[in-house]
C-alpha cells in the first residue's frame, strides 16, 4: 500500500477517532504534563556525551547500524541543538513506551511523548486515540504503535515517506551487495559506473517529473524515487536469472522512433498551468536518463557478453517511453 493510500487511510481514521474521543487531546497533554520520565530510563552523562551525533530514528528503525532500542531511547532523551520539526525524538520514546521496546511498557508515558511530539492536532488526536486502544494490562506483542500510524498532513506525510525510503535503501542495499559479489572486478567497476548514473536519474526523475505543487510533494517524491530504485534491482535480478532483454535492431529502431514522437508531442504541448513539471525539466531528465541507458549497455556488455547493445537500448528506451507516455496524458 503506498503512503498516499495511507494517509488517505489515516485522516479517515482521524477524523472517527476525534468523533468518538472522550477528554480533548489538549486537556490530556496538560493532564499527562504533571508526569515525570523514571530517572533511570535517561542516560548518564557519560552516555549522553556518546550521543551528541546520534540519531534517534536511525537507532530505532536500524538505518545503517544495528537496531538498538536503548541508545534510541538514551538518543532521544539527548538535548539536539538542531529544531527538531517533527518531534521526531519524542515520537521515538512514544513507540518505546508503548510498545515496550528496550523499557518497560508504559502507556500513559507514550501519551506524554506523543504530547510532546506535537503536530497537526488530527495527528496529534489520532495518536492519542491510537494509544488509548492499546490494552495496558496485556503484552505489546501484536498491538504496537509506529509514530507515522497516525499522519494527517502532507508534511508529516513526506517525512514517513522519506523515512520509509531509507529504510527501503538499506534492504535494497543489501540485495545489490548480493548480487554484485559474483561479480568480476572489471564487471564491479562498470556497475558502480551505472549504479552512479543510476542515482542521477532517479533523482532527476523525482525532482523533475513529478508534481510538487500540493503538500503531500514529499512523499510523492520519495514514492517515485522508490518505484525507480525497485525498477532498477527488479530488472538486474531478472537478468541475473537468465530472463535477459531480446529484441532485434529494427525492435530496437521502432522503439526509438517512438520515444522521439512521444518526447516530440511533449515538446509541442503548451505550458501547463496547474502543475510544476516544465518542458525544460524533463529536457535535462532526458539527458541524464541516455547517459543511464549507455550505462547499462557498458555493462551489459561485459556481464550478459550474448546480449547486443541494441537490446539493452530497446529495453531502457522502452520503459522510458512508458514514463514520457504518461507526462502527455498528465499535462494534456
Amino acid at each position: 500500500m503506498t503512503v498516499l493510500r495511507l494517509f488517505s487511510l489515516a485522516v479517515l481514521a482521524a477524523f472517527a477517532a476525534g468523533a468518538h474521543a472522550g477528554e480533548p487531546a489538549e486537556a490530556q497533554c496538560a493532564a499527562l504534563g504533571k508526569l515525570a520520565y523514571p530517572a533511570a530510563d535517561r542516560p548518564s552523562a557519560a552516555q549522553q556525551a556518546s550521543l551528541k551525533t546520534c540519531d534517534a530514528q536511525a537507532l530505532y528503525y536500524g538505518i545503517r547500524q544495528p537496531r538498538d532500542f536503548i541508545n534510541a531511547r538514551h538518543c532521544a532523551f539527548t538535548p539536539d541543538k538542531e529544531d527538531d520539526v517533527f518531534g521526531k525524538k519524542a515520537g521515538v520514546l512514544m513507540m518505546l513506551y508503548a510498545n515496550g521496546q528496550g523499557v518497560q511498557r508504559n502507556l500513559q508515558l507514550a501519551k506524554k511523548a506523543a504530547c510532546a511530539a506535537g503536530g497537526a492536532p488530527a495527528e496529534l488526536s489520532g495518536r492519542l486515540a491510537h494509544l488509548a486502544e492499546l490494552a495496558p494490562g496485556k503484552s505489546a506483542a501484536g498491538q504496537t504503535i509506529d509514530f507515522c500510524d497516525d499522519v494527517t498532513s502532507g508534511l508529516m506525510m513526506g517525512y514517513c515517506a522519506s523515512l520509509g525510503s531509507a529504510q527501503g535503501d538499506v534492504r535494497r542495499e543489501q540485495a545489490l551487495a548480493a548480487v554484485v559479489a559474483g561479480f568480476t572486478p572489471p564487471q564491479r567497476a562498470a556497475f558502480a559506473r551505472l549504479q552512479h548514473s543510476a542515482a542521477r536519474f532517479v533523482e532527476a526523475r523525482g525532482g523533475n517529473e513529478v508534481d510538487v505543487s500540493g503538500t503531500a510533494r514529499g512523499a510523492q517524491i520519495a514514492e517515485e524515487e522508490d518505484t525507480q530504485k525497485d525498477a532498477f534491482l527488479a530488472a538486474l535480478r531478472a537478468f541475473e536469472s537468465g530472463k535477459l532483454p531480446r529484441f532485434s535492431a529494427a525492435q530496437d529502431a521502432a522503439i526509438d522512433r517512438e520515444l522521439n514522437t512521444v518526447y516530440q508531442q511533449l515538446r509541442r504541448m503548451p505550458a501547463p498551468q496547474y502543475t510544476t513539471i516544465r518542458m525544460a525539466d524533463i529536457q535535462a531528465t532526458q539527458r541524464i536518463w541516455l547517459v543511464y541507458r549507455d550505462a547499462w549497455v557498458e555493462f551489459g556488455k561485459l556481464r550478459y557478453p550474448a546480449v547486443p547493445a541494441h537490446a539493452w537500448r530497446a529495453y531502457f528506451t522502452q520503459q522510458r517511453t512508458a514514463m514520457l507516455k504518461a507526462l502527455t496524458e498528465e499535462l494534456g
